[in-house]
């Protein structure tokens, strides 16, 4: 399948008749980020929702490359604004060709749905159209609320969880979603997918939270004063002392990068582990990945098509 992934959207880069600039760059940002050997992860999140409710994927092909295609482009346009990921190949260009590449991305992820049955005058192509409209629309929100949260001193973890659930949630919503209405899914059925894809994006949020809030060689959370799970954990339940010496830190990394040393950092990882900001995390994700089972379960479908479901929770996102 990855090779007929890799076919397809190379057909959709030839049509496009794009620089061969920008036709080299897209094929070397693509699965950049893939570490542990899976290509297309988007894609086949959206080809196994499919699978689950229809017993086959080849349907939902050209949802999957625009779902593929537009993941890839909110990642970059999160990548440039929170000054992340300095080894990814669009860190390593102009911001602005960056800029240029997102757009160009998620445009293309139209072209991709072009491809179904009938084209762009079919029911299906207007309904997954909007699906992708839609995620853009909240994850952008979510993208511009992130920003706005990083600039206030006080955030509650319900403001948190709301804010990925837009940003993050909305991405993994929107691929299920896609998948299991190119399956021919009832609306109910459809429905729930859409809520198990919420969870999946919560769960992969906060994992990446707990990973990266650490991570101090890789990860600029802290410095930038991302408000991350771990963070507004702690800024909601530290006291006296402690939460005196929390704003300490977090003002240090305020002057520069360079001043929150060894020292600032074992001090920041005794607070998140002595406080309980690890351990919360690690209890947050779990209740997600349970929620995330149930509505697998509860699925009216054969037990079967959700082998590929269950795995993906039981061995996390």
């Amino acid at each position: 399948m990855d090779q007929v992934i890799s076919a397809k959207i190379t057909e959709i880069l030839t049509r496009a008749k794009l620089s061969p600039e920008m036709l080299q760059m897209i094929n070397s940002s693509l699965n950049a980020d893939c570490n542990d050997g899976e290509l297309y992860k988007w894609a086949h999140l959206t080809l196994m929702n499919c699978e689950c409710v229809s017993g086959g994927s080849e349907v939902a092909l050209p949802g999957a490359i625009a779902m593929e295609l537009s993941a890839l482009a909110a990642d970059i346009f999160d990548d440039i604004q929170d000054q992340d990921n300095d080894d990814l190949p669009w860190r390593q260009i102009a911001t602005a060709n960056a800029l240029n590449l997102a757009i160009c991305l998620s445009n293309l992820s139209s072209k991709a749905v072009a491809m179904l049955p009938d084209g762009r005058d079919s029911k299906l192509y207007r309904e997954v159209s909007q699906m992708l409209s839609h995620m853009w629309i909240t994850a952008s929100d979510g993208q511009f609320q992130e920003v706005l949260f990083d600039t206030r001193e006080q955030i509650s973890i319900d403001q948190y969880f709301e804010l990925i659930k837009r940003k993050s949630g909305s991405l993994t919503a929107c691929a299920c979603k896609i998948g299991a209405t190119l399956g021919g899914a009832s609306e109910s059925l459809v429905l729930q997918l859409e809520q198990f894809g919420t969870n999946l994006g919560i769960m992969s949020q906060i994992r990446n939270d707990l990973n990266d809030f650490l991570n101090f060689e890789k990860k600029k959370d802290f410095v930038n004063n991302k408000k991350t799970l771990p963070y507004v954990y702690l800024l909601n339940i530290l006291n006296g002392k402690k939460a005196e010496k929390f704003k300490e830190l977090s003002q240090m990394k305020g002057n520069g990068s360079e001043m929150f040393g060894k020292e600032e950092q074992r001090c920041l990882k005794q607070l998140a582990i002595g406080e309980g900001a690890v351990h919360y995390c690690r209890v947050m994700y779990e209740l997600s990945k349970e929620k995330s089972m149930e509505i697998i379960q509860a699925m009216p479908v054969p037990k079967k098509r959700k082998e590929k479901m269950i795995k993906l929770v039981e061995e996390g996102v």
